[in-house]
């Protein structure tokens, strides 16, 4: 069993025919210390609310995971609801623009989206495995041909067609689900984005041993359903500086399962333009005396990244992705804490 999966064991210690309202008593400190390897200290820390976090180990040289938690002191309820309100809830430190889907998927939907002036010169250079922008083979030719880069307009052009190209994938997602992810073509061996999901889930398990439903709705969707969930799928162009801007498509899963005292949200990449193959986050929202535990673990496959001593993208990746997983805990607790909601 994985550090994840004994999480639930740790937290509800009951069959998940039993699932009980209450977490049992001394939970989940022992979770904390025992499988994350949190100290007295930190645990503490954690308790009085402040944010608590850690990189775990990983099997995988080309994978990070790491694991941050605040209490909160608010009902879940409300977290839940706030959750759910997305347009408010997906505004985070370093994140420059985002945009919901509506269904069906417009380009209004990604009207605030333009092109980075780095991957504007970045796709003007790119060939076929050979490109320095996370693309498939064929948008990399379409982009060849399809594109005036002699014109002072070729910025607004690119803008124009990664809009209309943002669509029709979130269209052929919610058609097909998961076997409609793209494969990258950006370096000599095409990599499958589908393929990096289904690696991160089966070695994610976290709560779904306890909620298979949750599980298998999210590996079947869109054909799998599951009462009282709420989807949705958007775009965001995040920057952590000195790294370059990130244009990402996500997947958000929202779900309360009845008689258990938590609420699940799973974030599900379906693009990412730099560094990250794939990556799934599950956040967990659990009861406690006087509000609730806000627990994220992410779990995020690198593009094959150098960890050279003059060159370690890989660290300085990693480090980055640390940092703004405190800042959102922290965001979070302050948000969700204020008395006008």
């Amino acid at each position: 069993m994985t550090a994840s999966t004994l999480l639930l064991a740790a937290l509800l210690a009951v069959p998940p025919m039993t699932l009980g309202a209450q977490v049992p008593a001394g939970e989940p400190a022992r979770f904390l210390q025992r499988y994350i390897g949190l100290g007295p200290q930190q645990i503490e820390e954690a308790q009085r609310g402040g944010v608590v976090s850690k990189v775990l180990e990983a099997a995988d040289r080309d994978e990070v995971a790491l694991f941050g938690i605040v209490a909160i002191d608010a009902p879940r309820s409300e977290v839940t609801r706030r959750m759910r309100d997305l347009s408010t809830f997906l505004r985070m430190p370093g994140r420059m623009a985002f945009g919901i889907f509506g269904t069906p998927a417009s380009v209004g939907d990604a009207a605030s989206f333009v092109a980075d002036p780095s991957d504007v010169e970045a796709v003007e250079k790119c060939r076929p495995a050979s490109c320095d922008v996370k693309m498939p083979a064929a948008t990399i030719d379409e982009l060849r041909r399809a594109i005036d880069w002699s014109s002072p307009s070729a910025a607004t052009q690119l803008t124009i067609l990664v809009r209309q190209r943002m669509v029709d994938y979130v269209e052929a997602y919610r058609t097909a689900g998961t076997s409609a992810m793209l494969e990258y073509g950006d370096q000599d061996k095409p990599r499958r984005s589908a393929d990096v999901f289904a690696s991160l889930l089966a070695e994610s398990p976290y709560l779904y041993d306890y909620l298979p439903s949750f599980q298998e709705y999210l590996k079947g969707y869109p054909k799998a359903t599951l009462p009282g969930v709420t989807d949705a799928l958007y775009w965001s162009s995040d920057k952590m500086s000195p790294l370059r801007p990130i244009l990402g498509i996500t997947h958000v899963s929202i779900y309360a399962p009845p008689d258990a005292p938590l609420t699940l949200m799973s974030a599900k990449q379906l693009y990412a333009s730099h560094y990250f193959l794939g990556a799934f986050t599950l956040t967990t929202v659990l009861d406690r005396p006087g509000g609730v535990y806000y627990i994220v673990v992410e779990r995020m496959r690198f593009d094959h990244l150098p960890s050279r001593a003059l060159l370690n993208i890989r660290g300085r990746v990693i480090g980055k992705m640390h940092d703004a997983l405190r800042a959102e805990l922290a965001q979070r607790k302050v948000a969700l804490e204020r008395l006008d909601r």
